[in-house]
């Protein structure tokens, strides 16, 4: 019961946030199944710093989901509840993202 219970959060938080226009600036949601690190969030978190084309997965309170950065060049930081889907408390937590090497021309 308990894992049919977060499959369908899962796929709750999947839909959500792939509805979000305007968090498709920022990157995608992906499967939780595949992150290059897990980013524990708990009530005294106030950011996070990840690089651009990093896939991160952000645990809190037992729920997650699992995002791939995929900015501007001239975006920095995100608001974390602008890519969150509902149901997952951000908080006012800002996402600092830094530039990839990789990126670069």
């Amino acid at each position: 019961m308990n894992t049919l219970k977060n499959t369908l959060f899962a796929l709750t938080i999947a839909t959500a946030a792939i509805s979000a226009a305007h968090a498709a600036d920022y990157g995608q949601v992906v499967g939780n199944n595949y992150s290059d690190r897990v980013i524990n969030l708990d009530a005294g978190t106030r950011y996070v710093n990840v690089t651009n084309g990093e896939t991160v997965q952000f645990v809190q309170q037992g729920k997650s989901f699992t995002w791939h950065f995929d900015t501007y060049p001239n975006v920095t930081e995100v608001d974390l509840k602008k890519i969150a889907p509902a149901g997952f408390d951000a908080g006012a937590i800002e996402v600092y993202v830094a530039s990839n090497p990789l990126y670069r021309g």
